[in-house]
C-alpha cells in the first residue's frame, strides 16, 4: 500500500513540476546577427533605435543570462558611441555581475574588460586604462576581436605618445591601421585620427592634412557623422598647437556645423527619457508577472494541496491502527507505573537512593538524575521542566539510558529497578 501511495505522490510532483518547467522555457536570439545590426545603427548615428531594439528585447521574460549579459553589453556600446560614459559603466557593471556566473570559457567577461579600458582612456583615466590594457597584453590579446585589437594599439600608441616616443608610437598606429583596413574599413578615421595627431607634435602638417582628406572620405563614404566630427575636431586642435590660427579658425567652424548636425546633447537627452521609460513599463510588466506568477502559484500549491488530501486519505486507515496501539501500549505502561507504585511504601520515597540500578557506572550523573524522574512515575514532559530542557533532549538521555542498561522500555525499568 505505503508503495502504491509513494509511487501516486510521485507522479502528481512530476506533473507540477512539467508544467512548472512549462513557463521557463527560453527563446532562442541570434546574437551575432543582433550585434552586427546595433553597430551597423550605431554608425549611422542612429542610436535611438539601437536603444530601444535592446530595451524592447530587455524587457522580454524568455532571455537567459548570457543573452540577458550579451544585451546590457550592447545597450553600454550604444551608449559609449555618444560619449555618455556614466550610462555606458552601469551597464557594464549589470553586464559583468550576469557574466561572472556563466561558464568560464564565455568571452563575454574580456569583451567587458575591453569595454572597460576604451570607456577609462577616453575619459582620461590613463592610469586605469594603461593598467588594463597591459592585462589585455599580457594574456596575448586572447579572445580579443581584431577591431578591438585595433582599438587597444592605438590606446597603447597614445600612451607612447604621451611620453614622446614617437616611434614606437607610430608602429603600433601603422598595426593598427592594417588591422582596421581588413576588418573594419568605416573605423579607419579612427586610426587616421590618431595618426594625424602624431604627425601634428611632430610639425609635419602637410601629412596631418593629407591623411585627414583620405580619412574625411572615408567617414563620408560610410556615412558616420560622428568621425567628421572627431577629425574638424582634430585638426582645429593640430592647427592651434602649431599657431596656425587662420586655419584653426576656418576648422573650428566646419567642426561646429557638423556638431550641430550630430546634435549629440538632444541625443543623450532623449536616450536618458528612453530608458527611463522603458524602465517604468519594465516595472509595470514585473508587477503584471508577480499577478500572474501568483495566479500559476496558487494553481500549484492547489495541485500539491490536492495530492496531499489523496495521500493523506490513503494512509488514514494506517494512521487510525498507529493510534489504537500507542494508546494500547500508554494503558499498559500505565498499568506497570501503577504496579510498581503499589510495590513502594506509601511513606517513604518511590526512589531508593541505594539501588544499585541508579548507581551504575556506566551512566552519567544527568542520566542518573534522570532515570530517578523516570522511576517516580514522572512522564516526559515534566522531565523536561524539572530539569530545564526540552523534551527532545530527554527522549535524546532515555534512548541512550536504554541501550546502557539493556532496556527495551519503561517497563523493563520497572521490573529490573523492582528485582535490584
Amino acid at each position: 500500500m505505503d508503495a502504491l501511495i509513494n509511487k501516486n505522490f510521485t507522479r502528481y510532483l512530476t506533473l507540477i513540476t512539467l508544467v512548472s518547467i512549462s513557463f521557463l522555457n527560453a527563446k532562442g536570439l541570434n546574437l551575432e546577427s543582433l550585434e552586427k545590426e546595433i553597430v551597423t545603427y550605431n554608425r549611422a548615428g542612429k542610436h535611438m533605435v539601437s536603444q530601444k531594439k535592446l530595451s524592447e528585447i530587455l524587457l522580454t521574460n524568455d532571455l537567459s543570462a548570457e543573452e540577458r549579459a550579451n544585451i546590457l553589453y550592447l545597450m553600454a556600446t550604444t551608449y559609449r558611441s555618444v560619449n555618455d560614459y556614466l550610462m555606458c559603466i552601469d551597464y557594464l557593471e549589470r553586464s559583468q555581475a550576469i557574466a561572472k556566473k556563466l561558464p568560464n570559457e564565455n568571452t563575454l567577461l574580456m569583451r567587458i574588460d575591453h569595454e572597460f579600458a576604451f570607456v577609462y582612456f577616453d575619459t582620461k583615466d590613463y592610469e586605469k586604462s594603461g593598467e588594463a590594457m597591459r592585462h589585455i597584453a599580457e594574456q596575448n590579446y586572447k579572445t580579443i576581436d581584431p577591431e578591438d585589437k585595433a582599438y587597444i594599439l592605438m590606446q597603447e600608441g597614445f600612451l607612447l605618445l604621451k611620453e614622446n616616443r614617437y616611434g614606437e608610437t607610430e608602429k603600433k598606429y601603422t598595426e593598427a591601421l592594417a588591422i582596421m583596413e581588413k576588418v573594419s574599413h568605416c573605423n579607419l578615421p579612427m586610426a587616421y585620427g590618431k595618426m594625424m595627431e602624431l604627425y601634428g607634435r611632430k610639425k609635419e602638417i602637410s601629412k596631418v592634412e593629407g591623411i585627414y582628406d583620405q580619412a574625411y572620405k572615408i567617414a563620408d563614404d560610410c556615412g558616420i557623422l560622428k568621425y567628421k566630427v572627431f577629425l574638424a575636431a582634430e585638426l582645429e586642435s593640430i592647427y592651434k598647437e602649431n599657431d596656425l590660427f587662420t586655419q584653426a579658425y576656418e576648422m573650428g567652424l566646419k567642426a561646429d556645423s557638423l556638431r550641430k548636425l550630430e546634435d549629440q546633447g538632444n541625443v543623450i537627452s532623449e536616450m536618458h527619457i528612453i530608458d527611463k521609460a522603458y524602465i517604468e513599463k519594465g516595472t509595470l510588466q514585473e508587477e503584471e508577472e508577480i499577478v500572474a506568477h501568483e495566479k500559476i502559484g496558487a494553481i500549484i500549491v492547489a495541485a500539491m494541496l490536492l495530492s496531499f488530501i489523496v495521500y493523506s486519505v490513503l494512509r488514514s486507515r494506517r494512521l487510525k491502527k498507529d493510534k489504537i496501539r500507542m494508546e494500547e501500549e500508554i494503558e499498559q505502561m500505565k498499568e506497570d507505573l501503577h504496579s510498581y507504585s503499589q510495590n513502594t511504601h506509601s511513606n517513604e520515597k518511590n526512589v531508593d537512593p541505594e539501588n544499585e540500578i541508579f548507581n551504575s557506572d556506566k551512566l552519567t550523573e544527568r542520566q542518573k538524575e534522570l532515570l530517578k524522574l523516570m522511576a517516580d512515575g514522572s512522564s516526559n514532559r515534566e522531565i523536561a521542566e524539572k530539569l530545564f530542557i526540552t523534551e527532545s533532549t530527554v527522549k535524546y538521555h532515555i534512548k541512550n539510558i536504554y541501550s546502557v542498561l539493556e532496556l527495551k522500555d519503561r517497563r523493563d525499568l520497572f521490573k529490573k529497578i523492582s528485582n535490584s
